[in-house]
């Protein structure tokens, strides 16, 4: 799988890497640094040595990991290789074949009008599972589904039953819900943010007068592109949105890392994860 193997080994192997959180066994002490959990405090060795000590935690060898995958009205919008939603479904099955690999379970919520679920379980079968459901979505099929909010999305992997574990969150995050829901979910899990968005939402190329549908609320509006003046003003407004969200999503700690369906996602995910593999690996504060 030429994708797989572009991004094979940011993900796996190195399971310091895969999340922020201390692990559950103790291992080796050290000398107590700043910002270290007091809980963690080794007493006798702090005694023996007349310098506070701390435990490191070996890292947990299995990993539960879920996805949470927007599949609302603006998420089936894309002008260029794919719609952002069939994007989405790529990075889960991307990201999912990393995860499953080493034997650590997966699950997936779909919110939307056609959302659904698969509890995590482990192995490349349940991946299957996991891309079916994005998949299903995306071709609008399942119609007696109920619909998925935000918040309904987020409550399976902050249920108490969920163990600690990595939540991929992918959307546009057009909806201002999801920055609460992420807020939420970094109290309990380490948490990516995909943004995924298309080059119509940033730059509007002249393409005569329009009619502009909005697929949230089914809003109509007619808008000449031959006026050079609105299309730069369309231009300012879009870097603007994009700058605040970005800035919101960071503001929850998350990590973030934005995708586009007109270039080579891959790479742009690669970098991200090798990126951030070498932060953990280096011990980096968040």
């Amino acid at each position: 799988m030429p994708v797989t193997r572009r991004i094979s080994g940011l993900l796996q192997g190195d399971y310091s890497g895969l999340l922020h959180r201390a692990g559950s066994e103790l291992g080796d002490t050290r000398k107590y640094l700043e910002g270290d959990d007091v809980r963690r405090i080794d007493w006798p060795a702090t005694a023996r040595t007349g310098e506070t000590q701390v435990h490191d935690t070996i890292a947990d060898h299995e990993l539960e990991a879920w996805f949470v995958v927007d599949a609302s009205a603006s998420m089936r919008f894309g002008t260029a290789q794919f719609t952002k939603l069939e994007l989405a479904e790529q990075v889960v099955g991307a990201l999912g074949h990393l995860i499953c690999q080493t034997g650590n379970r997966v699950g997936c919520v779909v919110a939307g009008p056609h959302g659904g679920h698969v509890m995590p379980r482990a192995g490349l079968d349940q991946l299957a599972s996991v891309i079916a459901v994005v998949d299903r979505a995306s071709r609008d099929v399942g119609k007696d589904q109920a619909s998925i909010d935000a918040g309904h999305a987020m409550s399976m992997p902050l249920s108490p039953a969920a163990r600690r574990g990595l939540v991929v969150v992918i959307s546009d995050f057009l909806d201002s819900e999801w920055i609460a829901e992420l807020k939420r979910a970094r109290q309990k899990h380490d948490v990516i943010a995909v943004v995924v968005s298309d080059p119509r939402e940033h730059d509007m190329p002249n393409v005569g007068i329009v009619e502009f549908v909005d697929a949230e609320t089914g809003a109509t509006v007619v808008v000449d592109t031959s006026d050079s003046e609105w299309r730069s003003a369309f231009r300012e407004t879009a870097t603007r949105r994009q700058s605040d969200l970005l800035d919101r999503l960071r503001s929850t700690r998350a990590d973030v890392v934005q995708l586009n369906t007109d270039s080579d996602w891959v790479q742009v995910l690669a970098g991200f994860l090798r990126t951030r593999k070498r932060r953990l690996a280096a011990g980096a504060g968040r």
